[in-house]
């Protein structure tokens, strides 16, 4: 099987030949270690391309991700204040809304008019030319509830969904037409998966009740119309979600993707074989800190949490600290490789 086809089987729910192993994210540490900040390869399509390419053969990841640090472009299209770090991603200073009403004075169409944002699609079609018939492309951003967040002000949202319901739905349904028209380029430029990221709709941050109300219907429709349009779906979701595992399934995504803090063989439990989830080596621990034998053990364990029914596929349980070690990646990768061969 190519690289891709293993992350394939495991999300038709077929036997891959070997245990799918991705780089989740990854934005920041792929430019970071290169030397460049997000802003500056967010200026050069091609260079976004050719440092993907290039890590990624040291790596051996089977996906690929286009977009990934950049997910807040879509802020700053639409008029919202955003600052670059010179070492990670990219943060918003100053919400677009200052209330729910002003949805009506942005266009989800200006997202077209940004040159980063036309960067990072075209990006995405340089990936797909130079490595997509191996590798699976991919695109990542916001979920809805989380840049719906973004454009309201994180704590506003949070109070909000207490407060001013009514507010609350108006800004997810303008978050949910913008994240469509961002990821839909993605598709047309060759991504054939997107990472749906949504950290926000925590379980650390919000209870089962609120994910009910508040993320699952816009999510469900969003990844619903993503699907329509021929793409795949993972979503990822931070922190513990253990309290409303039973209702990932029913968003109809095509892979889950779990925090560390989440046990794997719940998931699995949860899960069973109604979809694909992944996972979840912790980012910011053994990654960053641990040697490249500790990683292997780590990850050794996260596969026989997840079990062999051929749906799981290994990943670290967050995007990826600009100070994690290459060495750490490729013993992450490899042991995913180690392990389908006993």
């Amino acid at each position: 099987m190519r690289p891709k086809d293993n992350v394939l089987a495991a999300i038709r729910l077929e036997k891959p030949s070997r245990i799918p192993a991705v780089l989740f994210s990854g934005g920041a540490w792929t430019f970071n270690n290169r030397g460049l900040t997000l802003e500056q390869a967010a200026g050069k399509a091609g260079l976004m391309a050719q440092v993907i390419v290039e890590t990624n053969a040291r790596v051996g990841s089977d996906i690929v991700w286009a977009g990934s640090g950049f997910n807040n472009l879509p802020v700053r299209a639409l008029g919202g204040k955003v600052k670059w770090q010179i070492r990670g991603t990219m943060n918003v200073e100053e919400p677009l809304l200052k209330s729910a009403a002003d949805v009506d004075k942005f266009s989800p169409g200006r997202l077209d008019a940004d040159e980063g944002i036309a960067n990072v699609w075209e990006a995405a079609a340089l990936l797909d030319r130079a490595i997509g018939d191996e590798v699976l492309i991919g695109a990542c951003g916001w979920g809805p509830f989380t840049l719906g967040a973004q454009f309201f002000g994180v704590e506003r949202m949070m109070s909000s969904i207490y407060k001013d319901k009514k507010a609350v739905h108006a800004v997810l349904e303008f978050a949910t037409e913008v994240s469509f028209r961002y990821y839909d380029a993605f598709r047309r430029k060759g991504a054939r998966i997107i990472s749906v990221a949504e950290p926000s709709a925590s379980g650390d941050m919000i209870s089962r009740r609120h994910f009910e109300e508040f993320v699952l219907p816009y999510l469900t429709d969003f990844i619903r119309r993503t699907k329509q349009a021929g793409a795949l779906n993972l979503l990822h979701i931070c922190g513990k979600t253990t309290k409303y595992l039973d209702l990932i399934p029913g968003t109809g995504a095509d892979v889950f993707s779990v925090d560390y803090k989440v046990d794997l063989a719940v998931v699995r439990e949860a899960i069973g074989r109604r979809m694909a989830f992944a996972g979840n080596v912790n980012p910011a621990g053994v990654l960053v800190s641990g040697t490249p034998d500790e990683v292997r053990a780590a990850a050794r364990e996260c596969i026989d949490k997840a079990g062999h029914d051929g749906n799981f596929i290994l990943m670290p349980g967050c995007d990826l600290s600009p100070s994690v070690p290459l060495a750490n990646i490729r013993a992450l990768i490899e042991s995913a490789h180690l392990r389908s061969e006993k």
